[in-house]
């Protein structure tokens, strides 16, 4: 069973402006310090030549934020944040889930399933 768009690129196209406003809105969480990408979205990185012959603009930064459009019409998003240690690990992986719950919402008109995971804490305390 393919999904709607597949082989057009609008499904992929749809994936990617998905993922960007769930990045956009994890990386403005205080105590985020960066978003990680697993082993399936460093390969996706190497699709960023297509993305930009479809597009004509450069592949925005999507890393660490996994995209799966369901058959069904649902949208379940996987989101791999690295947390400063000064900040409570907990606190900031809900508000992750919030502001992307939030803006994948405001982008699609659909509420999302989301899953925020905490990867790793960063060290080096934030500066203010």
């Amino acid at each position: 069973m393919s999904l709607p768009g597949e082989g057009t690129g609008k499904g992929e196209i749809e994936r990617v402006t998905i993922a960007e406003a769930a990045a956009t809105a994890a990386r403005a969480v205080d105590g985020v310090v960066r978003l990680q990408p697993g082993l399936v979205g460093l390969l996706k990185q190497f699709a960023a030549q297509a993305w930009e012959r479809a597009t004509g603009r450069p592949m925005p930064d999507i890393a660490g934020i996994d995209v799966d459009l369901r058959a069904d019409g649902t949208v379940h998003l996987d989101v791999r944040i690295v947390t400063a240690i000064d900040r409570h690990t907990a606190a900031v992986g809900a508000a992750v889930h919030t502001a992307v719950t939030a803006a994948v919402e405001a982008a699609t008109g659909r509420v999302p399933q989301v899953r925020v995971r905490v990867v790793e804490i960063d060290l080096e305390p934030t500066r203010s």
